[in-house]
């Protein structure tokens, strides 16, 4: 998960495909921070997954997606946010929100089965 600064209208609020994938290895990063081939190398026998929010609002979550996909074009693209932005990913979904049932629908396409209640 990219991790995305909160915004003035909504603040710091909860959200991501990590509550709902409870057998996945979720890390959240700040796109400054990230260690793309560190990240690259954690997921090399698994799929990987990179979720953003309202990427097309943030330059810097947008070259952390290029590079993920660049390095892993078979890698899966979640936008929880407007769908504005779409990298060059193998597989793009987007939820057109980060509420709870945009989060359950994505997880449950990802798995195909239902999302995980709580």
């Amino acid at each position: 998960e990219v991790d995305t600064p909160p915004t003035i209208a909504v603040g710091d609020v909860p959200w991501g495909l990590g509550r709902w994938l409870p057998e996945a290895e979720v890390l959240r990063v700040t796109p400054a921070a990230a260690d793309v081939p560190g990240l690259l190398a954690k997921a090399a026998d698994r799929s990987l997954v990179v979720v953003v929010k309202d990427a097309h609002r943030h330059p810097d979550s947008r070259a952390l997606v290029s590079a993920l996909v660049t390095g892993r074009p078979d890698a899966t693209v979640v936008e929880m946010g407007l769908p504005v932005w779409r990298p060059d990913a193998a597989a793009y979904l987007a939820t057109y929100g980060a509420a709870r049932a945009n989060a359950q629908a994505a997880a449950e396409l990802l798995t195909g089965r239902a999302p995980v209640r709580t």
